[in-house]
């Protein structure tokens, strides 16, 4: 754990049921002209783009309207700036999902920048030509999945279809200036969606906790995090997911926002990347299907390697909050993977990933998030943890 760190995240937060509404009067102060990135059809048939449009109009703004379907693509996010130019928009409220806020941000970054969405994307021969230099135009990020934690997030993932792989443009600058977090806005997810989200982001404190660039605050935000994200999944798989338990993940969700943009994750995502580039399996899925093998391996890694280093302790301090006082770090996987049963969500071989792709998928696994996990692995030790996530 380093003593000396940088914490970035959104200049202002508003969390709580109900902040959803105050999205107008936040977005008033930065311009009069407003385009609103969404998903496909939820925003529109729940009203909710209909309450937010005509409270931008009360005010005396504009809105166009940008609809991201799926995971964004750089041609996507080239339509976007486009239709922001066009409508000379001087800020962009994000209000979605992950994949939505990353399309909002990249939008909001590329208008400011010029050139088109692949000339930054990271560790692409295609790509990376360019740097975020200018800040972007101002983002309002609003999620509706309790998950990503991208509302807080200095980067966008965007997914290169001819290259097989996800990859991301990213900068100090790209952190929306206000992140309003709803729990109304995550409580009318489907299941399928809401389920893998919070495994995402019970991932992120997880990995977070027990990174190399672990530090005080994130250590802070993510030991109580993934105590209160573990309670509350737990709570949704015995049927019991109330309100209590929607604000408890929300919650999460914002601290592992904050958490994997200051301290970096681990080989869950390294491995997660090049997945859901060759594969159609959505992100938060498989976290899930990763999480409790990634933390077997990484647990007889360090036993074996670095037994004396903290990343064993913290591991078995995770142990201890979500099993009991007496569970060692060996424990954790069969819990993670006993919670993952019980919430209904699947394993890699449902998406089609076989033995015969293993390999690719190392191959891709190596930069981004894999350089903070807490020790370097090995291709055989890679290859168990795919192995273990197949089912």
């Amino acid at each position: 754990m380093s003593l000396a760190f940088e914490l970035h995240t959104a200049a202002s937060v508003h969390f709580g049921r109900g902040s959803r509404q105050r999205i107008a009067a936040l977005a008033r102060g930065f311009g009069r002209r407003a385009i609103i990135v969404s998903g496909g059809a939820s925003l529109s048939a729940s009203g909710e783009l209909a309450r937010l449009t005509g409270r931008l109009e009360e005010l005396g703004m504009t809105a166009v309207h940008f609809s991201v379907v799926g995971e964004p693509v750089p041609s996507v996010v080239d339509d976007g700036v486009r239709r922001c130019r066009d409508g000379s928009c001087e800020l962009v409220v994000g209000i979605g999902g992950g994949s939505v806020i990353d399309a909002a941000k990249a939008i909001a970054a590329v208008v400011s920048n010029g050139g088109a969405a692949i000339d930054y994307l990271e560790n692409l021969p295609s790509g990376g030509r360019r740097s975020i230099a200018t800040s972007p135009l101002p983002l309002i990020a609003a999620p509706t999945t309790a998950g990503s934690g991208s509302e807080v997030t200095k980067n966008a993932v965007l997914r290169v279809p001819d290259a097989g792989v996800k990859r991301s443009m990213r900068s100090d600058l790209m952190v929306p200036r206000i992140a309003v977090i709803d729990p109304d806005l995550s409580c009318g997810a489907p299941r399928s969606v809401a389920i893998p989200a919070a495994l995402d982001a019970l991932t992120h404190l997880v990995e977070g906790y027990v990174s190399k660039g672990a530090q005080p605050t994130t250590d802070l935000l993510a030991f109580e995090g993934l105590r209160r994200s573990f309670a509350a999944l737990t709570a949704v798989a015995h049927g019991t997911d109330d309100a209590a338990a929607a604000d408890e993940l929300a919650l999460a969700s914002l601290w592992g926002g904050i958490v994997l943009a200051n301290a970096g994750l681990g080989a869950v995502h390294g491995l997660v990347a090049p997945l859901g580039g060759q594969f159609p399996i959505p992100h938060g899925c498989g976290c899930a299907a990763l999480l409790a093998p990634g933390a077997r391996t990484n647990v007889a890694a360090l036993r074996l390697r670095d037994a004396a280093g903290p990343a064993l302790v913290r591991y078995t301090q995770i142990a201890q909050a979500l099993i009991g006082p007496m569970a060692r770090a060996e424990d954790l996987a069969d819990a993670f993977d006993s919670l993952r049963a019980s919430l209904g969500a699947k394993l890699l071989g449902h998406y089609g990933v076989t033995e015969a792709n293993l390999e690719s998928i190392i191959a891709g696994a190596r930069g981004g998030s894999m350089k903070s996990n807490p020790i370097v692995l090995t291709d055989a030790e890679l290859e168990s943890i795919l192995r273990g996530a197949l089912g």
